[in-house]
């Protein structure tokens, strides 16, 4: 069963630019223009001016002040995140992320899993969690690990997940997954995996399920009710498919996203982005 980006429930499912300084639309070059050198001593005009007299009245000096600091004010200012670029985007798209489009149906699928766990938090603070915590560090890892790499351990995935649940042995070709058996809640399983456990039938297997940098196929294989959702504890058996090998893909996601840029295709969302990361992501990959 084929899922779609970043909606975990269903299952299976950039050239960096040149950077160009400019101020007010005009380039930044090195160097300066002839038209601004001073005049020589030797050719200097001889200039004679008579300078009009002007009285600073209180008035005026206040506005005088109140001029320089709005000019002050304009030149620290730091962009907060740029509009998008106008262009056809997929209907529902909110943000755009080096040109890769986010959007909010896909956004509010794992808002909605934030929401089992925090269900007394608003719309746009449960959207605000799904970008920062999932989506964005995601779409981060996709950027970095390529869609081959992507794609082939998803295969991988399904090829496995497919055997075990037939209870049949994985193809050999497959390179075999990191296993592990695992209990606890959210915070041990991931909100992905551990979403899919609360409602699964024990001793099910999930279809692959996208974390930043790996498919997860999990089983299974017990379930402690609670009160609420958040304190259920799981026993899971979880195979893991990394797309991205290594222990530096955090690193390497934190620095793509640090010379990244989000764009926002609806205006709305500058509510829902915090200022912090909408200054981070103001970039070029």
């Amino acid at each position: 069963m084929e899922s779609q980006p970043l909606a975990p429930r269903s299952g299976a499912n950039g050239i960096r630019e040149p950077v160009r300084s400019v101020f007010q639309g005009l380039s930044v070059h090195d160097g300066a223009s002839a038209a601004f050198l001073p005049d020589s001593p030797a050719t200097a005009p001889k200039r004679w001016a008579i300078l009009p007299i002007v009285i600073l009245t209180a008035p005026r000096l206040r506005a005088l002040a109140a001029a320089a600091l709005a000019i002050a004010c304009a030149c620290d200012e730091v962009p907060s995140g740029a509009p998008a670029a106008a262009q056809a985007w997929p209907t529902g798209t909110v943000l755009v992320l080096n040109g890769d489009p986010i959007l909010e149906t896909e956004v509010d699928a794992l808002a909605s899993i934030v929401a089992r766990i925090e269900p007394h938090h608003t719309l746009p603070h449960l959207r605000r969690i799904a970008v920062t915590n999932i989506v964005l560090p995601l779409l981060g890892a996709r950027q970095v690990a390529g869609p081959e790499r992507r794609a082939a351990a998803l295969e991988r995935a399904r090829a496995w997940r497919d055997a075990l649940a037939a209870g049949t042995t994985p193809p050999a070709p497959v390179t075999p997954p990191v296993e592990e058996d695992v209990e606890g809640g959210f915070g041990i399983l991931g909100m992905e995996v551990w979403d899919w456990a609360l409602d699964a039938p024990i001793g099910a297997w999930s279809q692959p399920i996208e974390l930043p940098g790996a498919w997860r196929v999990t089983q299974l294989l017990e379930r402690k009710p609670a009160l609420r959702p958040a304190d259920v504890r799981l026993k899971a058996k979880v195979l893991t498919f990394p797309w991205v090998e290594g222990d530096t893909l955090r690193a390497e996601v934190d620095a793509h996203l640090d010379r990244s840029k989000l764009e926002f295709v609806d205006a709305t969302w500058r509510d829902v982005v915090p200022t912090l990361w909408q200054r981070r992501l103001r970039g070029s990959p």
